[in-house]
């Protein structure tokens, strides 16, 4: 019967649908008029806003509106739009739009999801720079390597990826534990026991880090283009062998008949782990286009004692009350020692270890001094 009814009153006769339509029609001419107003005032509201934004935005140094019909809010620096990208010592060649696409990508994915997160990196670079950037001229590496670690860590001398890599330079164990065999020039290999794990030393990682992209780049054995040869020779695709492997970037290089980081395809992570750091780097050097002001710091500077053999174990406690500091500050330079550890120990194993400690900038002589004094090396 409810079916029945309801069909009914949906099949009327033809009076019943016309007082439906006369009921339906001064309903119509009653709403209209106020929704149509309602909709005006919206519309100008809204417009209104627009207008107010894009008034804040025009007085802004940098607009960059021009670029969205591209589907980019951000673009290139005009030096880079004239002149074209040199990065890593390599020219990218971004008058192809797919290259010129994939670094915009992620020139904007950082301006507009990660800013906060870029400037965090830019500041820490900035502090890092006067220690980082000797090592890699060091082992003539560009300079732009710098950015790299950012990318690998957020220069977190604890950053841990699932993989197990570790460190600011994010080093995986079976890596960090062997060098390349009868090559001390070159040699990467660090200690990594229950007390130390020189993956987070900051001084040596770098240096560790450097020796191994610079094997990679000139060094390693490889058959690229059918002939064999002795590394990439090419920035570019020593990063991306950085993160996926120099063997899986080999491999892929060859099955392409390629020989540009740009012209195979990689795992994914790799594909954007190249442009996302030629994307920092540019951001980083174009600051006030691209409207990013990175708060002014103190550079990261310290003394370093080398060759200390301790009489006794000195604990990161103990160490700040020699030298005025506090414990944080103390592991803060010391990052090599794991925080569940916060002692130099005087053995291992039962034979004397040599360490080397970082000190505050200009308290060296100052710790020797204490050290002596309390009876943890010899007088």
């Amino acid at each position: 019967m409810l079916g029945a009814k309801v069909v009914s009153s949906l099949t009327g006769g033809h009076g019943d649908c016309r007082r439906t339509w006369s009921r339906y029609s001064s309903l119509v001419s009653k709403t209209l008029p106020k929704l149509l107003a309602i909709g005006c005032l919206c519309l100008l509201s809204l417009s209104g806003l627009i207008i107010s934004s894009a008034s804040a935005t025009t007085d802004c140094r940098v607009a960059h509106w021009d670029t969205l019909a591209n589907g980019f809010r951000y673009e290139f620096p005009p030096d880079i739009q004239q002149k074209g990208l040199f990065f890593g010592r390599t020219k990218a060649p971004i008058q192809r739009k797919d290259v010129r696409d994939r670094i915009l990508k992620e020139i904007n994915y950082l301006l507009l999801d990660r800013r906060s997160k870029v400037v965090s990196w830019l500041s820490r670079a900035d502090a890092l720079r006067p220690i980082i950037a000797p090592i890699l001229k060091q082992y003539q590496l560009p300079p732009e390597f710098i950015y790299l670690a950012a990318i690998e860590s957020s220069y977190n001398s604890r950053a841990l990826s699932s993989a197990g890599a570790y460190g600011y330079w994010q080093f995986i164990k079976s890596t960090a534990a062997k060098g390349p065999i009868g090559n001390d020039m070159y040699d990467w290999k660090m200690e990594m026991n229950k007390w130390k794990d020189e993956r987070a030393d900051l001084v040596l990682s770098t240096h560790c880090a450097a020796r191994y992209l610079a094997w990679m780049n000139r060094v390693r054995p490889m058959r690229l283009d059918g002939q064999e040869r002795e590394g990439f020779k090419n920035w570019l695709l020593t990063a991306a062998a950085y993160n996926a492997g120099p063997a899986r970037v080999t491999e892929r290089l060859t099955s392409f008949g390629a020989s540009s980081y740009w012209d195979v395809p990689l795992p994914v992570e790799t594909e954007r782990y190249v442009p996302r750091w030629i994307a920092l780097g540019i951001i980083s050097q174009h600051r006030a286009f691209y409207g990013v002001e990175v708060p002014k710091g103190g550079r990261m500077e310290f003394d370093t004692v080398k060759d200390v053999q301790l009489n006794k174990d000195l604990t990161f406690s103990a160490m700040a009350k020699l030298l005025e500091a506090t414990p944080r500050d103390v592991w803060s330079l010391n990052t090599q020692i794991p925080p569940e550890q916060s002692v130099f120990p005087a053995k291992s194993r039962g034979k004397a270890i040599n360490h080397t400690i970082n000190v505050p900038k200009g308290s060296a002589n100052k710790f020797i001094a204490q050290l002596r004094a309390h009876g943890y090396v010899k007088k």
